[in-house]
């Protein structure tokens, strides 16, 4: 069993603090490099910039260095990085534009999830944070006009859940969609996050939505509270393992420290013990030099713990390396649920669903069958071996 301690940064590499200290925003490049050039592995610590995809931010207090402390060789290859993810953010912003414009003409309201859209918002420009896909927030019932604008335009769907019941739409929250040509991912979402959860409507969003202009025509985005909730949600859901999105709520707080100080989405959505993790989390890593008074209750600090034990091992969540580490990952996700939610996913393992109704279609009347069937269906399927994804509840 894996044991999480209290955070404490004197136990961690020193590749990792270097890193940390480099990303708080106070603390003076010249001197860190003078402090520590000398008791850390380069490589290690190149290696440590790209997992956590924070070499925008690196690369660019690295160019205003000319410092004998700092290896050439070191400042080559994080500038090269920085490049690649240039051009990178370039071409998703060229195929967000054309997306966008495609649903604009057909008049699906889409409002647009982190990408390229998100760099502009935070930071202003394309280069400054790092993205591998697009992620495109419609109205559930344009699902299906929009698979078919993106099929028309190369895409593929790369898994397709099974839709024997409704239930299908509240375990699922998104599509993800491939353009093997092109090498990019497209990922349409009807919700926020994976259902049951408490999250605003559409409307509500669309009502409330911010208009960032990349190009010509207007992209939108979601308005600034409930994004600090979004960024504080998924970056939560996903065990916080990259460094990357811990600063870019470091860079929402540095621009409205309102949103920590008054953070009324996040209480109104039930994710204030969440809010308390990543407060915790910022302060313990030291990525901010401002302390909110804000009181962590037992329950946040575990799972800031836990959180950071995944970014110390550099464990990717959803890739572990382990069965160990993969059911660590499955006890986190269960313990970030509000009450609710857990009481819900212990209802719904009674409930029918349509992985069991993909294996033995049932009419509607004989539904209450699949709850005793259950076990049986579930080794059917794992004796046959079918390719049915198992989402984490």
């Amino acid at each position: 069993m894996i044991k999480y301690q209290e955070i404490n940064l004197d136990n961690c590499s020193k590749e990792l603090q270097f890193l940390l200290k480099l990303l708080n925003d106070r603390n003076d490049v010249s001197n860190l490099l003078e402090a520590f050039h000398a008791i850390i592995n380069w490589q290690e610590f190149i290696k440590l910039v790209y997992f956590h995809k924070v070499y925008p931010t690196i690369y660019l207090k690295f160019s205003r260095e000319d410092s004998t402390f700092l290896p050439m060789k070191v400042k080559e290859q994080i500038h090269q990085l920085y490049v690649n993810n240039t051009f990178k953010m370039l071409t998703l912003s060229k195929e967000m534009d054309d997306i966008n414009k495609a649903l604009y003409e057909r008049n699906i309201r889409v409002i647009m999830l982190k990408g390229p859209a998100l760099s502009y918002q935070l930071y202003g420009d394309l280069s400054s944070r790092t993205s591998n896909d697009l992620d495109i927030l419609i109205p559930f019932h344009e699902l299906e006009r929009t698979r078919s604008i993106l099929q028309s335009k190369g895409y593929q769907l790369e898994y397709e859940p099974p839709r024997k019941l409704k239930d299908w739409q509240k375990r699922n929250h998104h599509l993800e969609f491939l353009h093997k040509e092109k090498n990019c991912k497209v990922e349409v979402h009807w919700r926020l996050h994976p259902g049951p959860s408490k999250e605003p409507s559409f409307e509500e969003l669309w009502n409330n939505r911010k208009t960032v202009y990349i190009t010509d025509k207007p992209i939108y985005t979601l308005d600034e509270e409930t994004l600090f909730l979004y960024l504080i949600t998924h970056g939560a859901r996903h065990g916080w393992f990259r460094i990357r999105w811990l600063t870019d709520i470091m860079q929402m707080i540095k621009s409205n420290p309102e949103l920590v100080q008054n953070p009324l989405r996040v209480s109104e959505y039930q994710a204030f013990p969440l809010f308390q993790q990543t407060v915790h989390l910022l302060e313990r890593t030291k990525l901010i030099s401002v302390s909110y008074s804000i009181k962590i209750n037992k329950r946040s600090k575990m799972l800031a713990q836990k959180a950071f034990t995944f970014i110390n091992e550099r464990i990717d969540f959803y890739h572990p390396p382990s069965k160990e580490w993969d059911k660590e990952g499955i006890k986190y996700l269960f313990e970030i649920k509000p009450f609710a939610q857990k009481l819900d996913f212990f209802v719904r393992k009674f409930a029918a669903n349509s992985w069991d109704a993909e294996v033995l279609p049932l009419p509607l009347a004989l539904h209450f069958l699949y709850i005793p069937l259950r076990p049986f269906l579930w080794l059917w399927r794992v004796i046959i071996k079918q390719k049915v994804s198992f989402r984490r509840l």
